[in-house]
């Protein structure tokens, strides 16, 4: 990977040090309460339908139209010597939330039912989250309904250094912009990208 390609992490000065964060089982980052979505990549989808043994395109299609939905989407890219860069728009796939507090289909009694097999950015937060470790407003906004990050600006829990946040946000944007460039690839056309996905699925 090129400098050229690549992007310096942005820490809020609050986080130079690390950031403390150890989660209290609460369920509330499971819960959507139109907060924000949970973006699947390719690696995600495939190391979910290994952990839910499908093997086939058809049930491929049958977890999409189940679990998945269709999302707006956007990145900023500036190519290498380009002036100016441009913000490009397009669609990724989420989670769908069920009930009236927007929770993952995956969560059972404040338990996430696919744990080890869990969507990177599951797993990522708070830490690997830019929009996170960058802003400590929107970190604030997020602690309201997250004990877990209510202490970690307390700073009480797992204290993660800066280079591990460091390393848990650059894989973040990298699997962004790998993605964007996929869907360039493919003229921003997500059936092209994932085949599996019913055309109806747009419209949900």
């Amino acid at each position: 990977m090129t400098d050229s390609y690549s992007r310096k992490i942005q820490l809020a000065k609050k986080f130079e040090n690390g950031v403390y964060f150890t989660c209290e089982m609460c369920g509330s980052c499971c819960r959507g309460f139109k907060d924000g979505e949970v973006y699947l990549y390719e690696d995600d989808i495939k190391m979910l339908a290994k952990h839910l043994k499908i093997k086939s395109t058809l049930g491929l299609k049958k977890f999409a139209k189940k679990y998945l939905k269709v999302i707006d989407d956007s990145f900023f890219w500036k190519e290498p010597g380009a002036e100016r860069g441009k913000t490009y728009k397009f669609k990724s796939l989420g989670f769908k939330f069920t009930g009236d507090d927007e929770h993952c289909d995956f969560l059972k009694e404040n338990e996430c039912t696919i744990y080890k097999a869990r969507p990177f950015q599951c797993r990522a937060f708070p830490i690997g989250w830019n929009m996170l470790i960058n802003n400590v407003s929107n970190f604030n906004d997020y602690s309201k309904k997250c004990p877990a990050l209510q202490n970690s600006l307390d700073n009480k829990g797992k204290l993660y250094s800066r280079e591990e946040i460091i390393k848990w946000a650059n894989e973040e944007y990298e699997m962004e912009k790998n993605y964007f460039f996929e869907m360039r690839r493919n003229d921003f056309n997500i059936f092209k990208v994932y085949p599996f996905l019913s055309k109806d699925m747009l419209h949900e």
